[in-house]
């Protein structure tokens, strides 16, 4: 998340809070790893046109797309690869006070279905932001490194140190699904396979707005069916509120929706079950990456000896 305030220069959600009422104004950008290195004809894209509160633009031809946020009544447009630097730089500022001396490279991860032209527009992105990248590595291979450390330091100086052990990783986010297999052996991380979909949270939050928006009455309803700028002023409204549900329902089997659109009070009270029919397709392509994960790596799943849960998305219970 960043945020473009005419009063400052723009400061992500790293190192500040965004509040819900800046999220709606359009003056956010969020979520933009999933539109680097992206044409504007991809679908990825498309979705972003009708459901965020800023502005996507977009000529159809099959080149970057540029967004625009509302600031001071202005539109200021930017870059994805600009977003991610500004992201990038305030990391690096952070990093740089607690270790009291400048910083000039960096490991940098990433999706594992990221192409090659998203790598080089993240490594872009990078030199924006005045690093260098020494190495870009998938998600899963990160978390697989930590596992292989975690394992050495549980059996030092213990006999069975040199053992096998195989670890199932699966690392959902908000816009990204990774799984991998690892084998790990003193400290050392060998990954026996790795895939990902461009699937996660947003898609879920998505499906449960569109869910929510079809309760609305019948003349509002019929609004949003035929106007695309109604879609992205309703999603906006309703984000917030439909995230905080989601996070409800990961604890708790019932989560309450209250919001006022066009002067209509919309309350709607969504069960775990509910959240789970609308995101059921979701579901069943994070089970479909599990399974080819473990088909490619010739593992079978009483041969794992440990599943690693990583990225928010983690914590749905269904997941």
């Amino acid at each position: 998340h960043v945020l473009f305030n005419p009063d400052r220069i723009p400061c992500s959600g790293v190192s500040s809070a965004i509040s819900d009422a800046e999220l709606a104004s359009g003056s956010v950008i969020f979520h933009t790893k999933s539109l680097v290195g992206r044409v504007d004809t991809d679908h990825i894209v498309q979705s972003f046109k009708n459901y965020c509160p800023f502005l996507v633009q977009t000529l159809e031809i099959g080149v970057r797309p540029f967004l625009a946020t509302l600031v001071a009544g202005v539109w200021r447009s930017t870059t994805p690869e600009e977003v991610i630097a500004i992201v990038l730089m305030e990391i690096r500022a952070m990093a740089e006070a607690q270790l009291g001396r400048p910083v000039r490279s960096a490991v940098l991860t990433m999706p594992a279905s990221f192409s090659r032209f998203q790598e080089t527009r993240l490594e872009r992105a990078c030199a924006m932001a005045g690093l260098q990248v020494l190495r870009l590595m998938p998600e899963p291979t990160a978390v697989a490194l930590v596992y292989a450390q975690r394992q050495e330091q549980a059996s030092h100086g213990n006999m069975g140190s040199g053992i096998e052990k195989n670890g199932f990783i699966f690392n959902m986010g908000a816009c990204f699904c990774d799984v991998a297999v690892a084998t790990t052996a003193g400290g050392v991380s060998q990954i026996r396979a790795i895939t990902g979909d461009s699937i996660g949270g947003e898609s879920m939050l998505r499906n449960l707005i569109n869910h929510v928006l079809a309760g609305l009455d019948l003349s509002l309803e019929t609004k949003y069916k035929h106007h695309h700028h109604l879609v992205s002023k309703f999603s906006a409204i309703l984000r917030p509120i439909a995230e905080k549900a989601m996070h409800t329902l990961s604890h708790a089997p019932t989560a309450l929706i209250e919001c006022e659109i066009e002067g209509t009070r919309l309350s709607k009270t969504v069960t775990r079950e509910e959240f789970e029919h609308v995101n059921a397709d979701i579901l069943k392509r994070c089970e479909a990456l599990a399974i080819q994960c473990l088909h490619q790596a010739q593992v079978r799943v009483e041969n794992l000896d440990d599943v690693i849960l990583a990225g928010g998305c983690s914590k749905i219970p269904a997941i």
